[in-house]
């Protein structure tokens, strides 16, 4: 490994013969780079200066460096340099965590003493060396994260080395549940809208394209997208390698938001297994969520989730709990309702307050 330049118009040390290099070791130097594709528009962005720089100040990740999404994998590099000429850094120890709005996350490192009772991690780093480690994580929450880094060292005694990162998270997509529609018994039909949000949120931010999109159902349930504009797929692999399509029909096919735009996505939860069949699917019921796999402008990948989409109630209830006199029970699930409000207020063993079962008693 090539050693660090000296630094210009710096005096070398004196030496002192009364100098105990046993207990005297160097002090290290943090350098953290955030690890991230390059931005259009910025041709400095993500390069090296020369060979000889490869720390140089451009890729510093600074004290809040700007916005990246959720869904998105927060990766970064750690390097921890040995910038003496005749000193060793000695017991090397590097902790890194991540804060988010909620909790704190220990990313875990091949340079972090506490993985091992016998401090087996404890590094010493020569003069002019350096030693470096990766972390990544995929981001979930929206808000400030701080990325904390703990350098840990041994230099007439115990000595810490502290940096503290800030960067914002928004969300790139809003996900919204446009409507729930109840289709018998065991069958919900979920309306999924897609919006990019970006400039909203004041990110200057560029077009999305949606890579996959899913619906996530809940136990017992499984979900099916409906595509009515695309009726030629089929399940025969032979008709579909004679209908296979050119890369600028793919191209067509994808979805690509622009800064403001939408689409939807209609999705058929339907009761998959004996029990859930046997038992329908009630009001208040969780469906699941869905997932879309997203990628920005450079090709940098992410993975976000709904809030969770609900059984809504039959037509007979109005919002406010009210009776509705325009109601439906063909395919409305009504039965199933009722059979739900029975049982919970069976296992409660206490008389219900105007529940369902009451309104429409089972006979």
């Amino acid at each position: 490994m090539s050693t660090v330049p000296p630094i210009t118009g710096a005096a070398p040390a004196a030496a002192n013969p009364l100098r105990d290099d046993a207990a005297m070791g160097a002090v290290p130097t943090l350098k953290v780079m955030r690890l991230q594709a390059g931005i259009l528009g910025s041709p400095t962005a993500g390069a090296l200066l020369s060979s000889n720089q490869l720390l140089s100040s451009n890729l510093l990740l600074p004290d809040s460096f700007g916005v990246i999404h959720v869904g998105e994998t927060f990766s970064a590099y750690l390097g921890v340099l040995n910038a003496s000429n005749d000193l060793s850094v000695r017991g090397l120890s590097m902790v890194a965590q991540l804060q988010t709005p909620s909790r704190r996350i220990l990313l875990p490192t091949a340079l972090d003493a506490r993985n091992n009772n016998n401090n087996s991690s404890l590094r010493e780093v020569a003069p002019g060396e350096g030693v470096d480690a990766l972390i990544s994580r995929r981001l979930e929450e929206v808000g400030q994260h701080i990325l904390r880094v703990e350098v840990s060292y041994n230099s007439n005694g115990a000595k810490t080395l502290r940096k503290f990162y800030r960067f914002n998270v928004t969300d790139p997509l809003q996900i919204t549940t446009e409507s729930v529609t109840r289709s018998g018994d065991a069958t919900c039909l979920v309306s999924i809208n897609i919006e990019n949000v970006m400039e909203k949120q004041g990110v200057t931010g560029g077009a999305v394209a949606i890579s996959s999109i899913g619906f996530d159902a809940a136990d017992g349930l499984s979900a099916k997208q409906i595509n009515v504009e695309d009726e030629s797929d089929t399940d025969d692999p032979v008709q579909n390698i004679t209908q296979r399509q050119s890369a600028l029909e793919l191209y067509d096919k994808t979805v690509i938001l622009q800064p403001g735009d939408s689409y939807q996505y209609l999705f058929s939860v339907n009761a998959e297994s004996e029990a859930a069949a046997l038992r329908g699917i009630a009001c208040g019921d969780e469906l699941g969520k869905a997932c879309v796999v997203f990628q920005k402008t450079m090709g940098e990948l992410g993975k976000i989730y709904s809030s969770p989409v609900m059984c809504p109630p039959t037509a007979f209830l109005k919002e406010d709990g009210s009776q509705n006199s325009k109601f439906v029970v063909n395919g409305s699930g009504l039965s199933v309702d009722v059979a739900a409000a029975s049982a919970q207020r069976s296992s409660s063993s206490g008389k219900g307050n105007g529940s369902l079962d009451e309104l429409l008693p089972v006979t």
